[in-house]
């Protein structure tokens, strides 16, 4: 498979994040080298919050779209990268102004389960 042009990867990430209905708007992502980072609030366009499953099946797209980049999102409440998910933060206590202690969820992923070869 020919390696993508950064024009390219930021396609298909849009494009991936719009599959899974991100919200944009609070969404951000940039591309270099072999590496997708993505930042900000994870919700979803309808204002809902995502959980980890559907996030299991936002990376394992990337994995499949996107062979050999890394994928990591360091959001306001989760972070994730290929092995793990994690929750880290209430959308509540962002906008009550509180700053309650985080309470971290991790969710393992295992990659072993999974084909990545696009079809």
């Amino acid at each position: 498979m020919r390696k993508l042009s950064r024009m390219e990867t930021n396609k298909e990430v849009r494009r991936i994040l719009n599959r899974h209905m991100v919200d944009l708007a609070y969404c951000q992502y940039s591309c270099y080298g072999a590496e997708v980072r993505l930042t900000g609030w994870l919700a979803k366009a309808d204002g809902s919050d995502f959980i980890a499953p559907q996030i299991e099946s936002m990376i394992h797209e990337f994995h499949r779209y996107l062979p050999g980049m890394m994928i990591h999102g360091e959001f306001d409440n989760w972070n994730f990268n290929s092995e793990r998910i994690c929750f880290v933060g209430e959308r509540d206590s962002l906008y009550n102004g509180t700053e309650e202690e985080e309470q971290q969820v991790v969710y393992e992923i295992d990659l072993d389960d999974y084909d990545f070869e696009a079809s």
